[in-house]
């Protein structure tokens, strides 16, 4: 055995001592206390033992009655949990739905905007002479489904916070 498992036991016993020290003193001053005239030295130090016994009785029980207590809790925490998760599954899958739709409609849209602002790359020979509007309108069209793709990941990205 290590030297660090020894000294962790000492600490322990020493600290189970300690509490044992703890009780005896304090059954031995209320022996006392509870002292009558003409009783012996022996017979305080066997009220003190009864009352000692009778202290830690009553905290090994009420350790018990802790331990149900939080048992108790912990089994009321599970319980509702378990049904708020079923009354919450529906709503979930609605919004995992709908986010996987938003996601493909944004990819489209990205895609929309690429296309509208490669518009600008048209020779000037291509285009005609009533058609040098179209890049005016290419780029324009293009920021517009550009900023709904942004607002789109913007609701996308909400939805999954929710869930």
């Amino acid at each position: 055995m290590s030297k660090s498992n020894k000294n962790h036991q000492d600490q322990s016993q020493s600290f189970e001592a300690q509490a044992a020290q703890a009780i005896k003193d304090e059954a031995l001053k209320i022996a006392k206390a509870g002292q009558t005239p003409g009783q012996t030295k022996k017979e305080t130090q066997l009220i003190a033992k009864g009352i000692a016994k009778g202290i830690e009785s009553y905290r090994k029980q009420e350790k018990i009655k802790a331990r149900e207590r939080s048992k108790n809790e912990k089994k009321k925490i599970v319980g509702a949990v378990a049904s708020s998760t079923d009354e919450t599954e529906k709503p979930k899958a609605a919004s995992g739905r709908l986010s996987k739709v938003l996601k493909y409609i944004v990819n489209f849209l990205g895609l929309l905007s690429f296309a509208h602002f490669s518009v600008i790359f048209i020779p000037k020979q291509v285009l005609e002479a009533n058609t040098h509007w179209l890049p005016i309108v290419g780029i324009s069209l293009g920021i517009v489904y550009l900023m709904a793709a942004f607002m789109g990941l913007r609701i996308v990205k909400n939805l999954r916070n929710q869930v």
